[in-house]
């Protein structure tokens, strides 16, 4: 049986992001819908028109740099926060993460430079420098594996339009409705999870919010739970769109492998 340590270990790899991985899925760079024509003689429906403007501001976030933080709660499970940032056009994240599970509470601070991922973990492990970063590679190990999401979007919302099944606009720039996970291109682990939601997975409610700036600037997500997940909220919040980012690698000399004990937990 794992050690209660060796099994905080493995949320903070998987960032406790099986719900947000569950979020998120494929990435997609299409434009949105086009607005109906001025030809058309019916007038667009009200959930027509707040799709359609949702659609654009999260199809606006493709490609652009931007800050992000987000905090999933999972009833007594654990909460995560997460705050970091991203540059899309070099596959570049980077982020700090706080993990509060079974009474204790472990730090991480993650990069991801296309798949290879780089990890700093606040607190001891046998053979390891605290002070090196902990270097695994990707393409050997996936990064959804580990519950990441792409580097491009690290947050797990690229392409969620695909899989919106009701939105009404309930403010200015506010928004709510329902995704149907089902439609999602998820992670073998994801797809099981929603699997065992059964029919409350084609309906999870969501609550979203636009800048002015037309982009999404906060989306609440509401996972019903399944099996021994709990219920979990996930909310993110969006910022500092197009503002320079810069992210690297550590020195060699700063970065040591991760165990492979550790590393076995995710194959």
């Amino acid at each position: 049986m794992k050690s209660s340590r060796s099994r905080l270990l493995a949320l903070v790899l998987s960032g406790v992001l099986t719900v947000t991985a569950a979020c998120g899925g494929k990435s997609d760079n299409s434009d949105a819908a086009p607005a109906a024509s001025g030809s058309t003689s019916a007038a667009a429906s009200p959930e027509a028109d707040a799709r359609t403007e949702l659609a654009n501001a999260f199809n606006k976030l493709n490609g652009v740099t931007m800050a992000y933080s987000m905090t999933t709660e999972s009833g007594t499970a654990g909460i995560t926060k997460l705050t970091g940032s991203s540059d899309p056009a070099t596959r570049a994240n980077s982020g700090s993460m706080t993990i509060t599970a079974q009474g204790q509470e472990i730090t991480a601070e993650i990069i991801t430079v296309g798949t290879d991922l780089y990890l700093k973990l606040g607190l001891p492990i046998p053979g390891l420098d605290p002070k090196k970063w902990m270097y695994v590679d990707g393409s050997k190990t996936s990064l959804s594996k580990l519950g990441l999401g792409n580097p491009d979007d690290p947050t797990n919302v690229k392409g969620l339009t695909d899989a919106i099944a009701t939105v009404e606009r309930t403010g200015a720039g506010a928004f709510k409705g329902t995704i149907d996970m089902t439609k999602r291109n998820l992670p073998a682990s994801s797809a099981a999870l929603i699997q065992e939601m059964g029919d409350a997975a084609k309906s999870v409610p969501f609550e979203a919010t636009v800048g002015a700036e037309g982009y999404v600037a906060s989306l609440t997500v509401k996972m019903p739970g399944a099996g021994q997940v709990p219920a979990t909220t996930a909310t993110t919040t969006f910022s500092d769109f197009g503002k320079p980012v810069s992210i690297s690698k550590p020195a060699a000399a700063d970065v040591q492998p991760a165990p492979a004990a550790l590393l076995s937990q995710f194959a």
